[in-house]
């Protein structure tokens, strides 16, 4: 089947001093859809491109069923990649271009066509397969290009940033009908995006890159719930969670988050996360995403031990939700409230902050303390 394996993968390109991908570790089981995401640059790519035969691996072993790829051409992995940019022949017509490979590895012509009709029908293109890709549109040619792959029925699916050239409405539309298509077949699917949206909406699991390097793996919902560090807090979620500097500080038997405007009372919950009195806890971040900000009478009232007051910089309607931008000093807030809000720049207003919703990270590491307290048990 179509498990796969990465054992301390590395990549060194001529020239650099440091690893494009650093010690990449990681089983994937079959049938996951594990999706690669992170900035430019991260390693992401090339960590798919080995995968895939396109790089040679410099360091470490990369495994498909159990079966040690390193020297293996890409024709001879039993793998099916979707490009960016379709790589359709412009000369050929959609059925051909589906049928092509299926050709090239003398599949029996009827049993070409029952494939290429049946993905044909699965992705709704039965009716263009006469047509050459120059009479389709964008989301169109990507469709053509995802059966292309999928009539050689490999092992596992490789995806290359393949919906960065689609408009936003075609983004959602082929998001949608990536994940339909991986729920019928039940194929190992590796997809690489920097989109943070469509990482949470369509990976089982999400492997968080930075400078080719790990950050973090996990479930879409356990990635946005509990990061590991900064970096992961602040790459995921739109708006992007809010950090205050500040320190950790006991006072009478309990613990504040504390800095030069405000003192918020850290819930008993998340106490055993807070290491031992140390230097580290005058050096500390907390986050807290804008959803758990609020500006409500309600939630003053709900949350009267932790309030701080701040202006009113600058208000986002987004349709569903406003997004208020608030300072207070040096430090700035997001708020996320309901669409209707009277709350306008310039207003000075209490806002709520769930600390129960809080996160804290070391400042120099960047590392989460929840995160660094379950290492340490």
């Amino acid at each position: 089947m179509g498990s796969i394996a990465f054992n301390h993968v590395y990549k060194y390109y001529k020239g650099e001093a440091q690893p494009s991908v650093n010690d990449f570790h990681l089983d994937v089981p079959d049938g996951e859809f594990l999706v690669l995401v992170g900035p430019s640059g991260c390693g992401k790519s090339t960590t798919l491109r080995m995968l895939a035969g396109l790089e040679e691996v410099s360091k470490g072993d990369i495994f498909i069923d159990g079966k040690f790829m390193n020297y293996v051409s890409p024709k001879n992995r039993d793998i099916a990649m979707v490009f960016q940019n379709y790589a359709l022949y412009p000369n050929l017509s959609v059925y051909e271009n589906m049928a092509l490979g299926l050709q090239l590895h003398k599949v029996a012509k009827h049993e070409i066509e029952l494939r290429v009709n049946r993905a044909a029908k699965m992705l709704e293109i039965s009716h263009f397969l006469t047509k050459k890709p120059g009479q389709l549109s964008g989301g169109q040619k990507q469709r053509v290009a995802l059966g292309r792959a999928l009539v050689r029925e490999p092992q596992v699916f490789l995806m290359d940033e393949p919906l960065s050239n689609l408009d936003a409405k075609l983004r959602t539309q082929t998001r949608m009908e990536i994940s339909k298509l991986h729920s019928q077949l039940k194929t190992t699917m590796v997809y690489v995006t920097h989109d943070q949206t469509e990482a949470m909406t369509m990976g089982t699991r999400i492997v968080v890159m930075k400078n080719g390097h790990i950050q973090q793996v996990a479930p879409p919902q356990q990635l946005y719930d509990n990061p590991a560090n900064m970096f992961v807090a602040g790459f995921i979620g739109t708006p992007q969670m809010n950090f205050l500097q500040g320190a950790i500080v006991e006072d009478d038997g309990r613990f504040f988050f504390e800095s030069k405007r405000l003192k918020l009372v850290i819930p008993e919950s998340y106490a055993h996360h807070i290491p031992p009195a140390g230097a580290n806890l005058r050096q500390i971040v907390m986050g807290i995403r804008p959803e758990y900000v609020f500006c409500e009478e309600w939630a003053l009232a709900k949350y009267p031990d932790w309030l701080v007051s701040a202006a009113i910089d600058m208000r986002e309607p987004m349709g569903s939700d406003t997004f208020l931008y608030a300072s207070f000093g040096e430090e700035t807030l997001v708020c996320r409230t309901e669409a209707l809000t009277s709350i306008m720049p310039g207003d000075t207003v209490k806002l709520a902050l769930r600390m129960d919703k809080a996160h804290f990270f070391d400042r120099e590491t960047g590392v989460s303390l929840a995160a660094q307290g379950e290492r340490a048990s």
